[in-house]
């Protein structure tokens, strides 16, 4: 019988581990609650301009990952967008989420679908969402942010080892603001269009007009630091927008004509670097992967999705 696997969360983790699976054979199904996949791989239009809103690039260290970039360089998926000297700056071609709509393309998404618990039963998995539609399979993989898969876990952590369940509670995430911004002409932001900022407020700032990925005037990525986005999380938005905006007036070079702000409540995970997933067979085969384990990097949450899967195909059949 062709076994099967569940995986919350359709981000790079999800996806690399869903394609790695189907490639062995399995029958996989992902679930994720956005309106599409990529998680923080996430490519946004608004007012006629497009934005990648979440993670900007991604760099190439280890050899798994470089074979897959070269696939994906090859099918015109991702290119280079600049180098610091030491590793080279890659893009989607059309946005980030170019490449997790490629590795999404020969895969089973069910978007918009909120997981609300899982548990385990006589074969396996059954996970129930929030509209009360029940999934089953014979693994389960969840690469949501941590303290998401945690809730998710709830109802079945006495069935699960402490330590696995303990490990997972404990990951906390720094939150960022994301503020979208369109001007009236082009923006004061040196080539290649990617300026990091030493203090205050704002961390750094990406122009997608000079990124290649939007035309017209000067459409903007602004992403906040940690801190402030911590102190003024639940802040009114015309506040925190008008607060970013000041601190980056003097790099916009002319007016905004129109902005947008996003929060990324789970943007960054903090802590020690863990190893690439948790694996328990018990009470039926569990991984839990995703950016908060391994390098914090979208290289890192390839290669814990991958490392999941691996671990997922050897330890059922």
């Amino acid at each position: 019988m062709t076994p099967s696997c569940l995986i919350v969360g359709a981000g790079m983790s999800g996806l690399t581990a869903a394609v790695a699976l189907h490639e062995r054979g399995w029958d996989v199904l992902l679930l994720d609650k956005g309106r599409g996949v990529g998680g923080r791989m996430a490519t946004r239009r608004f007012a006629g301009s497009y934005f990648d809103h979440g993670a900007q690039f991604f760099t190439v260290r280890d050899s798994r990952f470089r074979e897959a970039v070269a696939r994906w360089e090859f099918h015109n998926v991702v290119m280079p967008w600049f180098t610091d000297g030491l590793h080279v700056r890659y893009r989607g071609i059309a946005g980030m989420t170019s490449l997790t709509k490629h590795l999404a393309k020969s895969l089973d998404v069910r978007s918009e679908t909120k997981v609300q618990s899982v548990k385990s039963g006589n074969r396996g998995w059954c996970v129930v969402t929030e509209t009360g539609e029940r999934f089953h399979a014979d693994a389960l993989l969840l690469t949501a942010p941590a303290p998401q898969s945690a809730a998710i876990l709830a109802d079945c952590a006495g069935q699960l080892p402490a330590e696995t369940f303990n490990t997972l509670r404990r990951i906390d995430f720094d939150p960022c603001f994301a503020l979208l911004a369109t001007l009236e002409g082009a923006s004061c932001i040196p080539a290649p269009g990617y300026l990091r900022i030493d203090k205050g407020p704002i961390e750094w700032i990406a122009d997608n007009t000079q990124k290649g990925i939007s035309t017209g005037p000067a459409a903007l990525t602004i992403h906040a630091r940690a801190d402030f986005s911590r102190q003024h999380l639940e802040s009114p938005q015309d506040e925190v927008a008008a607060l970013m905006l000041e601190a980056a007036r003097l790099l916009l070079g002319v007016n905004v004509s129109a902005w947008q702000l996003h929060r990324w409540r789970y943007s960054k995970p903090l802590g020690e670097p863990r190893p690439p997933f948790l694996f328990t067979s018990k009470p039926a085969p569990l991984a839990i992967a995703g950016d908060a384990f391994g390098e914090s990097r979208i290289e890192g949450a390839f290669l814990s999705g991958l490392s999941a899967a691996e671990k997922i195909s050897t330890g059922v059949l």
